[in-house]
């Protein structure tokens, strides 16, 4: 399984498993789908292109998909700290860790990642 950290004052590590994919399609929508809406609006608009994605990041969302990749890696803080975590750090900052943990589910990296999108010095 991959993991993701996301740094909100402290370190935060999401875990991409089976089941935490299968708790985001139960809760909120299919991992796939969000990770197709992404990429097909992303490149887009990297044409120039406007589109209304048929499924967006909310900030009731964003906290939701941080404490199911946590609580995969074991954290056992409630969804209430999830969203202030995710308040706390800024949305943007915790929608772009969200997305990038989608993607890791959907496609699962050989190395560890960041939030950042790099791959830790000395890996």
């Amino acid at each position: 399984a991959g993991d993701l950290r996301f740094d909100a004052g402290e370190e935060i590590e999401l875990a991409a498993t089976f089941k935490a994919a299968s708790e985001i399609g139960q809760k909120i929508a299919d991992p796939l789908f969000i990770a197709r809406e992404i990429a097909l609006t992303a490149m887009l608009e990297g044409q120039g292109i406007e589109r209304e994605p048929k499924w967006r990041f909310t900030v009731e969302n964003i906290g939701q998909i941080l404490h199911i990749g946590a609580k995969a890696a074991g954290d056992k803080r409630a969804l209430a700290d999830f969203q202030e975590l995710a308040f706390a750090a800024g949305f943007f900052a915790a929608l772009a860790v969200a997305r990038d943990y989608i993607n890791l589910i959907c496609i699962p990296q050989s190395e560890e990642i960041t939030a950042a999108g790099d791959a830790p010095a000395g890996e």
